[in-house]
């Protein structure tokens, strides 16, 4: 076995390394860096010279990883993790970060809320650059805060989150079926509802939503006509229809502010959105900063900055 100098091993070189492997391109890497691709190269080389491994190889156009790159990447990932909580002195203050504030979200459904984040955040740290990335699937969080990609997630709760995610308890919101007052009129019974033709949201992803979760317990179906990734493509499909649709009640005040809604003719659960990250930054003083910034944004009961 190959003796490794770890003395060698710096923090930037790991950075770069788990930052080429997230992108899996060079010039990527190097843009996300804020770093010249002749840089990254050099330190790809430099820790190829201490590891004793190619890393990383050429593919086509691009590249892939090695074996041991593959089994490094989580371990690289948790170690700087650990450093950045050892470099955290526990007083964190805002204005001198210039860090951007990145969150993952779908900011299709939840865009009345994305701006009262915006907002309350302005208010305390003017001009702070925000990053709104979009999240798809809840199968997609893991990744997205495992990678640094986004600081922190907003989300409809699943039944269960991955054992390395942390979560807090946001907002609920009612579910209603939306629909076109002068196509139909709306679905008071469980029978018209089952038996209308239904526009879904649909982020991908295995998991079932609460609407199909509770027809199956009753042994009942709905007929799902179309399935779209976005609210607002989905509102405007809806337009001059018989489409109904089960989405949360909050989107009256954007997407579907010109369409009708009516109660549910069946009892779910409300739908409980969540504030979710990385359990390695439950104890970082920036997270935490902004972890609380984000609850007094979107919790009715909370105090103000």
């Amino acid at each position: 076995m190959r003796d490794v100098d770890t003395s060698q091993i710096s923090g930037r070189l790991l950075k770069v390394f788990v930052t080429v492997f997230d992108e899996m391109s060079v010039s990527r890497a190097a843009e996300r860096l804020d770093s010249s691709q002749s840089t990254v190269s050099h330190s790809i080389e430099k820790l190829r010279s201490i590891l004793g491994d190619p890393l990383f190889m050429q593919s086509g156009r691009g590249i892939v990883p090695s074996a041991r790159a593959e089994i490094l990447a989580p371990k690289v990932r948790h170690l700087l993790a650990e450093m950045e909580i050892l470099a955290d002195g526990g007083d964190y203050d805002p204005h001198q970060d210039e860090t951007p504030i990145k969150i993952a979200t779908n900011g299709s459904t939840l865009a009345p809320e994305l701006e009262q984040v915006r907002r309350h955040l302005w208010s305390i740290v003017p001009n702070r650059r925000l990053i709104f990335r979009e999240l798809g699937s809840r199968a997609n969080l893991q990744d997205l805060l495992d990678k640094g990609t986004a600081d922190v997630a907003i989300t409809a709760r699943p039944l269960r989150y991955p054992d390395m995610l942390s979560s807090q308890p946001l907002f609920s919101a009612e579910s209603v079926v939306f629909y076109d007052p002068e196509m139909r009129d709306p679905p008071e019974k469980i029978e018209d509802y089952c038996n209308s033709r239904h526009a879904n949201l649909d982020f991908g992803g295995p998991a079932k939503s609460v609407v199909e979760v509770t027809l199956d317990s009753f042994g009942l179906s709905r007929d799902i006509a179309i399935s779209v990734p976005n609210v607002w493509f989905l509102a405007q499909i809806i337009k001059g229809t018989e489409l109904i649709a089960t989405l949360p009640q909050l989107l009256q005040k954007s997407a579907f502010k010109e369409l009708a809604s009516c109660p549910l003719p069946i009892s779910i659960p409300p739908i409980e959105f969540d504030l979710v990250w990385n359990r390695r930054y439950d104890v970082s003083s920036r997270q935490t900063w902004l972890r609380k910034k984000l609850v007094e944004a979107l919790t009715p009961s909370s105090p103000g900055p």
